[in-house]
């Protein structure tokens, strides 16, 4: 399988994120974002921890909102996110940790425009960038987890 998984581990959990930051619901996307990466990859088949080889558990510890865009008359026109969490994975059977790693972060920037005026379209907005730094980061974790980098 490569990386730093054990030959023999097949299976995989993925229990909630724990949140902490001031954002509601990253935890969640982060989670989602984290077991369809390892559903859609399909090396690992994911499972409840009751029957799982390996449990990969993260804590989000960073959601950052940054403008990074502005009008002429100095009003933001669009922010862009970043999330950055803590995750550990460890072995049932051993309950060896096999790999741990602070601060795994989104590393393409998911931005959002704001829409003057509209402000249910800027929260959609928000939330598809949200979106889309949490698949960025459980990305990330896929790759280090099972390619080794």
């Amino acid at each position: 399988m490569g990386g730093i998984v054990p030959e023999d581990a097949r299976t995989i959990a993925v229990p909630a994120f724990i949140n902490n930051t001031a954002e509601p619901y990253v935890d969640v996307e982060v989670t989602k974002a984290v077991v369809d990466e390892f559903l859609a990859d399909g090396r690992l088949k994911v499972v409840d921890a009751d029957t799982a080889d390996l449990v990969l558990k993260g804590k989000v510890t960073k959601f950052e909102i940054t403008p990074s865009a502005y009008s002429t008359d100095n009003y933001i026109q669009s922010y862009t996110v970043s999330i950055g969490v803590n995750v550990t994975v460890e072995e049932v059977k051993t309950h060896k940790s096999i790999w741990q790693e602070t601060g795994v972060g989104s590393v393409f920037n998911a931005g959002y425009g704001v829409s003057i005026g509209d402000i249910t379209a800027t929260k959609i907005a928000k939330e598809a960038a949200l979106k889309n730094a949490s698949r960025d980061v459980a990305s990330t974790i896929r790759s280090r987890l099972l390619d080794g980098f």
